[in-house]
């Protein structure tokens, strides 16, 4: 977002106190991308919350709500953002994983599926079951528990060269650095004073699948997401419809 990094230089310059500026950028020979795509690379980053876009400017007023900024980043109340490609016809959650996928340093963390994608794991319901806790507590590495994560078993889909999508398994280390970039984010947004309804549906969801198999056992990932879904649509504000006519 030029326009925004150049509003953001002068206001630091401008200020009266010590400013600090980060910007992203690859490296293309050692990210593996073509030399034309910085720019881009950095929006995907961005949109991917692998690096957020944002702005704390202490002179909007003395409380962290106030002072941090987080416009400019995809649906900035959710867990993921939505993007459109040229490739699909609609709007699709762009995790970390899919900006992953487009750097060639993450190659040996991806494999292309071969076969039906229903005998494996979409990656979105890995990410309901399993919280950055069940990481740092080990719970991934648990075959018997609800946030285990086999090794290349998840999927993502992603755009590939001839116009269309294809699908890719993800290792272990990619579904954690997920978790580890969605906390992250989810903390930031609640400095921001943002309230995500993403993670009141999954704890909500959790709290009761936990208390329903107390013994852990094989998970339904198709149940789980019906449960996080219905948890979501009572957090989602209502759509008006309009009042008819005549």
């Amino acid at each position: 977002n030029s326009a925004r990094l150049f509003k953001s230089i002068l206001d630091a310059l401008a200020y009266r106190g010590t400013s600090f500026l980060q910007c992203f950028t690859t490296c293309q020979p050692e990210h593996g991308v073509a030399d034309d795509v910085a720019t881009i690379q950095a929006s995907r980053v961005r949109d991917s919350r692998s690096m957020p876009e944002f702005v704390f400017d202490p002179t909007q007023g003395e409380t962290y709500t106030e002072t941090l900024n987080l416009k400019g980043n995809p649906n900035p109340d959710r867990d993921w953002g939505e993007v459109r490609t040229k490739a699909r016809s609609g709007r699709y959650r762009y995790l970390t994983a899919h900006w992953a996928a487009t750097e060639a340093r993450f190659r040996r963390h991806f494999k292309p599926l071969k076969g039906d994608p229903a005998d494996f794991i979409d990656m979105e319901d890995m990410l309901i079951a399993i919280t950055q806790n069940d990481v740092i507590k080990r719970r991934f590495l648990d075959e018997s528990h609800r946030a285990f994560v086999p090794d290349f078993a998840c999927y993502i889909e992603v755009d590939d060269d001839k116009g269309g999508t294809k699908h890719l398994l993800a290792s272990r280390q990619v579904v954690l650095f997920c978790i580890e970039r969605r906390r992250a984010w989810r903390m930031l947004q609640s400095k921001a004073g943002i309230t995500n309804p993403d993670y009141l549906a999954q704890r909500a969801t959790l709290k009761r699948w936990d208390e329903e198999h107390p013994e852990g056992g094989l998970i339904d990932h198709a149940e789980l997401r019906s449960s996080f879904e219905e948890a979501l649509l009572e957090l989602l504000p209502k759509k008006k419809v309009p009042a008819p006519v005549g």
